[in-house]
């Protein structure tokens, strides 16, 4: 148990390494409960089932110090948000009760579709730090006949602005908002999720600030700042030597491929990753914005060096990520960027291309990625909806272990369960099933990606964006490992690309070929065992294990 510190211990600025952890982790459980706070009152499924949103607790600089378990994309970044923000509203005009409001895809998550909230905490009259909440809406507006050339064109852009002044809603915000977007009771509904639970972050910052006896968490956030910064360092130290490594990594652009660079610096401690000679910006939306690009340079260096390091400022603090200005992973405005997953979910590709030479087991193959589904029409009813799905690829085979079927890697979102989806949106799923030898063969086989088919049973015509990163190419396996089966988009059983809206009329049939992935070291040295399971699981074909791993025909005659 901890002793309650008196009053002639406030101001400490030391802890001891057990008060520290114990301390530290009560706050994330403070942003832990805001999260679990959003999902209860959101009113989308790709924050009640998807899980695409983020819970962050910040000190009154602006630093991130804590952050909740959800999506990597949602926490695994140092926020500039809230530092935008305080720019446009100055912590000292701020006050108990507001909350400010901003879509902005150069400062937060990279697409309109991503709103933050962010409220002033107060404790005892004080300001003591900052909440952020974030979600992906399940509709922002803009256009769905054809892919957008600005980001004007993407849907409504929010300004810094004051959602909530003194504890009242601002209505000329929440008025603005429904009328740009297709289903207003739902965005507003999780706007308003989002500012519960920044309410529920205070309410909990302030019972963990009252029993231990804390005017503020100011010395906590910078003992914690210190000790992810040096335990980040010395895990680099330990994992990634010293060097100059360079690496690429490709993805389908709409006329031709874009490509990925990366630049890896490692001195003691510090990683700096430059993605100079990168492809110029697209004039279509999958430019990914700096910030985003950020996520995924410090996401992936955080998994190889850092993996067990909680999320906060300290912790990314030694790796810095940069881009040229005008490249497709950092736009200029207005870029269009609503697509920015199929981009940006490609960069840790490129880092771990640059850092497979030296470091054995913390990389994996490629991935098959995801399908993000968009849903847009009208019910029988004649009322607007509007949600979005994931379907998910096969993730690459690791250094000591076969890759994961269905489970997207860098993000982590979940799936739509079959039951959600054909209960909110006008379609029959046909069938939901894996891809046998979609896992690329090695020692460690590649996860496999899925096959995914929904009929359209709508009376009226409903539009569907499906949107993937890399189709046509295979991912590449590792060390020897051999690649995954690439993938396809169907409609009616005609190949169609992917990234443009769709329109699909009753009875019609879309199909989603999800890639595999990439497998690790040469398929021969697999033991046969794991081998004949797989064949048993329905994984690999008995053709598959004669042509890729070598099966002894007369072992394959007697399965």
């Amino acid at each position: 148990m901890i002793q309650k510190r008196s009053a002639a211990s406030r101001g400490k600025k030391h802890f001891d390494p057990i008060e520290l952890e114990v301390l530290w982790n009560r706050l994330i459980t403070v942003v832990d409960e805001a999260a679990y706070a959003v999902i209860r009152t959101s009113m989308s499924k790709v924050v009640v089932e998807g899980r695409d949103f983020g819970a962050l607790l910040l000190d009154t600089k602006g630093r991130l110090v804590a952050a909740d378990v959800s999506i990597a994309s949602k926490t695994g970044t140092i926020s500039i948000a809230v530092k935008e923000m305080l720019k446009h509203f100055p912590a000292g005009s701020l006050k108990p009760g507001d909350v400010l409001a901003t879509n902005n895809p150069w400062w937060i998550m990279g697409h309109l579709n991503d709103i933050a909230v962010v409220a002033p905490l107060f404790h005892e009259g004080r300001l003591v730090g900052f909440a952020e909440c974030m979600a992906h809406m399940a509709d922002i507006g803009g256009c769905l006949s054809g892919p957008p050339r600005e980001v004007y064109e993407e849907g409504l852009i929010i300004p810094p602005l004051k959602a909530i002044d003194g504890g009242r809603e601002n209505p000329v915000f929440f008025a603005m908002l429904g009328a740009n977007v297709r289903v207003p009771d739902q965005v507003l509904g999780d706007v308003r999720a989002l500012v519960v639970g920044c309410r529920v972050m205070e309410a909990k910052l302030a019972e963990f600030l009252a029993e231990h006896r804390m005017r503020d968490f100011g010395d906590l956030a910078e003992a914690i700042l210190r000790r992810s910064r040096q335990a980040m360092r010395l895990g680099v130290r330990e994992t990634i030597p010293d060097g100059v490594y360079h690496g690429a990594a490709s993805v389908d652009g709409f006329d031709e491929p874009l490509h990925i660079h990366a630049r890896v610096e490692v001195r003691d401690g510090d990683v700096k990753i430059d993605f100079s000679g990168s492809s110029p910006q697209s004039s279509q939306g999958i430019n990914s914005t700096l910030v985003y690009t950020t996520v995924w340079g410090t996401y992936t260096i955080k998994c190889i060096a850092g993996p067990h390091v909680p999320n906060n400022e300290g912790t990314f603090a030694p790796i810095q990520v940069s881009a040229p200005h005008g490249s497709f992973l950092n736009p200029r405005f207005p870029a269009p960027v609503r697509m920015k997953p199929s981009t940006g979910h490609y960069i840790p590709d490129a880092i771990i291309d640059a850092l497979k030479g030296v470091i054995k087991e913390q990389v994996l193959a490629e991935s098959g990625n995801k399908f993000l589904v968009d849903f847009a029409g009208r019910d029988a009813s004649n009322r607007p909806f509007s949600d979005v799905m994931f379907i998910m690829g096969g993730m690459g085979a690791r250094g000591r272990k076969d890759g994961l079927h269905c489970m997207s890697f860098p993000a982590n979102s979940s799936n739509l369960p079959v039951e959600i989806l054909e209960s909110t949106i006008p379609v029959r799923v046909l069938y939901k099933r894996i891809r046998p030898d979609s896992g690329g063969a090695g020692r460690y086989r590649g996860g496999c990606g899925q096959e995914f088919a929904f009929e359209s049973v709508s009376a009226t015509p409903l539009t569907v964006r499906a949107v993937h990163g890399k189709l046509a190419t295979p991912p590449n396996g590792l060390r020897g490992g051999l690649s995954g089966a690439a993938g396809a988009l169907l409609l009616n059983a005609v190949p169609i690309p992917d990234k443009t809206p769709r329109v699909l009329n009753q009875g019609d049939v879309m199909c989603l070929i999800v890639p595999g992935s990439g497998g690790m070291y040469p398929a021969a040295e697999r033991e046969s065992r794991a081998l004949l399971r797989d064949i048993e699981n329905g994984i690999v074909t008995v053709e598959s294990a004669l042509r890729d791993y070598g099966l002894n025909p007369d072992e394959a005659a007697k399965l």
